[in-house]
């Protein structure tokens, strides 16, 4: 028998295991605790369950269906998983610390279908979606490293591991919700982020079904020549459309919209395309997030300083904000665009 991932089911689902073993229904809310308020997978270690039942829940699930393949950490701090999958395959997870943040870095899919030239993860091609349990079990396992470091909490979350969330809705707003919840991680809602590559229909999806949590669009070309060159999806869904969808995006949801944008030398780092993003973001309820390339993409390179500062004062003549993410974990391949993992799948 296939053992249930418990760590993705909601309390009456719990309840309705329970009660399938013969236990009563309050045991449930005990199991929840333990998971979440304790980090607790063992249920040898959950001391409130009577042993009988540990021993039933042994026998019919499991909190953890992820293993750990390889663990890097880069001289900044910053700390990436190499977890395998059930069936065989590999994903990565981050752990960015600061000194008044932890925030995790969530992958929605083992690979990535989108194809973005700049991201090493296109080169896996797509494997499939990550299940709930999957999302949550790597905020979990983070989670447990942050309170055994130092004894705090998990911070942020932001959906830019590997793969397309919105191409895995459902499973990923549900998951913004258990990472919200005071029952499960009780991350601030304005502290979980979605990025997403530009899939419009499903834009105007999320902005229905999870409109309290940010989204954040990788822009990442001022015109169409150059995001399409970069971004193939922009070949179906182009600037002016996915603009369009943005701002009804922002009516529905009434959230700030966040514009990423990668700095590419000559490409996408040049004052005329500082010139067209700042068209772009004016008199839009938006900020802007530059991110400059990190290295290691033989036909691509990052910008000079010079550049960067003459890019960000273009902008700075703007009505909106403008941030400059600082890369984080390249030495080990953990910052922005670089999750790919190397290993194979086991037979």
């Amino acid at each position: 028998m296939t053992k249930s991932h418990i760590l993705g089911s909601s309390l009456p689902e719990l309840e309705t295991l329970v009660v399938s073993l013969g236990e009563p229904a309050f045991r449930a809310r005990q199991i929840h605790n333990w998971m979440f308020r304790n980090l607790e997978t063992d249920f040898a270690k959950m001391t409130n369950l009577p042993k009988p039942l540990q021993e039933k829940l042994e026998a019919a699930a499991t909190c953890s269906v992820l293993k750990v393949k390889a663990t890097q950490v880069s001289t900044d701090g910053t700390t990436k998983w190499v977890f395998e999958t059930h069936d065989g395959h590999f994903f990565e997870t981050v752990l960015i610390p600061t000194e008044d943040r932890r925030s995790i870095c969530v992958s929605s899919q083992i690979g990535c279908a989108m194809g973005c030239t700049f991201c090493r993860t296109a080169t896996m091609g797509f494997i499939r979606n990550l299940t709930l349990g999957e999302i949550l079990e790597q905020a979990h396992w983070v989670s447990r490293h942050v309170k055994e470091m130092d004894g705090g909490r998990v911070s942020n979350a932001i959906f830019m591991g590997m793969g397309e969330p919105l191409l895995n809705l459902e499973n990923v707003a549900r998951a913004c919700e258990i990472l919200n919840s005071q029952e499960g991680f009780g991350i601030a809602k304005d502290k979980i982020t979605v990025s997403t590559s530009g899939v419009v229909p499903k834009i105007l999806e999320w902005a229905v079904r999870a409109p309290d949590f940010k989204l954040a669009i990788s822009l990442n070309g001022s015109n169409d020549t150059v995001r399409s060159a970069l971004m193939p999806i922009n070949r179906r869904y182009n600037i002016e459309t996915l603009l369009e969808t943005a701002d009804e995006y922002i009516r529905l949801s009434g959230q700030k919209l966040t514009f990423e944008y990668i700095l590419i030398q000559g490409k996408t780092c040049t004052p005329e395309a500082a010139r067209e993003l700042k068209r772009i973001a004016s008199h839009r309820h938006c900020k802007i997030n530059l991110i400059p390339l990190n290295r290691g993409n033989p036909d691509m390179q990052p910008p000079s300083d010079d550049e960067i500062a003459e890019f960000e004062r273009i902008l700075a003549q703007g009505d909106f904000q403008v941030l400059r993410r600082r890369p984080r974990g390249p030495d080990i391949y953990a910052a922005c665009g670089q999750l790919a993992t190397e290993q194979k799948k086991v037979a």
